[in-house]
């Protein structure tokens, strides 16, 4: 569910950036002023709003109307600091972002996020998160007997092990990581010394958990990692990016070690979509469309795309 709340968030700030432009200008400006001049071309005020009315003007209307109704909703609700709080946290364990500062960074370069601090991150980005997710989930019931099937149904493929790894370039390499580990080099040491896997080896070269099936990792490595048990070092493990050694921290097969996951999953089967959440409270919404002209930009959620 964590990637959907990612892309969720994006969609719901993706307007920041053209409200802002709405915000920044002086509302007593003449339309029709000047603001440049390329080669002895003018360009008015006036040229460049309605450019970008043109362009922009359905969407972020639309998104202007969903963000009144889920401040609205988030006050319905008693949402506070604690709840948006968490959701931060989640946000920068997601990303594995050490701090704000970083977190902010990795959401401007790689989401395009156009936000500049926590708070404008809080209120803007999560706040509105933290309203679609708990009205989408409002309705769902999930009950022992639920949990307990679903493990029955499903316990190969939710068996999951966490795993750390050293990645080399070739098979000799890996062999002398190997007999490093047999005179006694540490894990970690051998991580630190060896490893390829830049990602991971602040981690000590742990690279997660991940289940049995439906996982993202190279077949060869995930095969290799559920042979083994808790502790068991692998042979050299060949992938598209090298050469393994692989050690199982953790293994969780029982419904007692699973029985979050399990959770988790069947909350996000019986969830209503965030589409499904933002037109029935636009249907719900008191909407009264004051100027002719943008009568027709009102649009059903799924519709609008920015």
């Amino acid at each position: 569910m964590k990637k959907t709340k990612i892309a969720l968030a994006v969609c719901i700030t993706g307007a920041i950036a053209l409200t802002a432009c709405n915000d920044d200008g002086d509302a007593d400006n003449d339309s029709g002023e000047e603001i440049a001049n390329i080669d002895g071309t003018s360009m008015t005020e006036e040229e460049f709003t309605n450019e970008l009315k043109n362009e922009f003007g359905p969407q972020l209307f639309n998104q202007m109307i969903q963000d009144t109704i889920l401040r609205e909703q988030a006050e319905e609700l008693d949402i506070g600091e604690e709840e948006v709080d968490a959701e931060l946290e989640d946000m920068r364990e997601q990303m594995g972002a050490e701090d704000d500062e970083q977190l902010l960074d990795m959401l401007q370069m790689q989401l395009q996020v156009p936000v500049d601090s926590i708070d404008e991150l809080k209120e803007d980005f999560l706040l509105p998160q933290v309203v679609i997710e708990e009205l989408s989930t409002a309705e769902v019931d999930i009950t022992e007997e639920d949990k307990e099937e679903y493990y029955d149904e499903n316990e190969e493929e939710l068996t999951e092990v966490e795993v750390r790894h050293i990645l080399v370039e070739d098979e000799e390499t890996a062999e002398e990581v190997l007999s490093e580990l047999e005179d006694e080099m540490s894990f970690e040491d051998a991580v630190e010394e060896y490893s390829e896997d830049t990602a991971s080896v602040p981690e000590g070269g742990n690279v997660g958990a991940f289940p049995q099936e439906g996982h993202q990792m190279d077949e060869n490595f995930a095969d290799a990692a559920f042979e083994l048990d808790v502790g068991e070092v692998s042979n050299p493990v060949e992938s598209q990016m090298g050469y393994h050694i692989i050690e199982v921290l953790e293994r969780n097969e029982t419904y007692e070690e699973l029985e979050e996951e399990i959770e988790s999953r069947l909350t996000q089967e019986h969830s209503k979509m965030p589409e499904e959440v933002l037109q029935e409270l636009m249907e719900a919404a008191d909407i009264e469309i004051m100027d002719s002209e943008y009568e027709d930009w009102l649009q059903e959620p799924g519709a609008v795309t920015m």
